[in-house]
């Protein structure tokens, strides 16, 4: 398998458009930059490493460019907080977000089950990491929306 190709176009999809993802892939030449290999210990290829707060760790996952994105958006992604949109949500999010707080928490709750069903349904890796971003979303945004209601009885 070669990888520099998947990683290139892993890259690319993480953060299409270089906006504010929270997540960089960054690639280095042990060919060109032999030192810097040397020094990180790094004696095969390819060698995956990955850090979260400043913490390193070797990827012993898959190569494929399915597995790779899948990791990148299950651990390494920040996900949307909808108490601090603009710092962790990318605008597609933020439009949602803001489309769904003007709701009642029984709508979004409704929205909720309805994107549930759809889980199980045949789709795009893409589509696939949108509906459980809007659930995300959504689940914050029913939980915020149910204590208000709490507090105002």
């Amino acid at each position: 398998i070669r990888v520099g190709p998947i990683w290139d176009a892993l890259a690319e999809a993480v953060n299409p458009d270089g906006d504010s993802s929270s997540v960089f892939i960054y690639d280095v030449s042990c060919a060109d930059y032999k030192d810097i290999c040397k020094e990180a210990g790094i004696l095969t290829y390819p060698t995956i490493r990955y850090y979260v707060k400043g913490t390193e760790h070797d990827y012993s996952g898959g190569l494929s460019f399915e597995t790779l994105k899948e990791f990148v958006k299950d651990n390494l992604e920040t996900k949307c907080d909808i108490h601090n949109i603009d710092g962790t949500c990318q605008d597609k999010e933020k439009r949602y977000a803001i489309k769904w707080m003007e709701k009642t928490a029984k709508e979004v709750s409704n929205e909720i089950e309805r994107l549930k069903s759809m889980k199980q349904k045949s789709m795009t890796l893409d589509l696939k990491y949108w509906l459980q971003e809007r659930m995300h979303i959504l689940s914050q945004l029913v939980n915020v929306k149910t204590n208000l209601d709490v507090k105002e009885l």
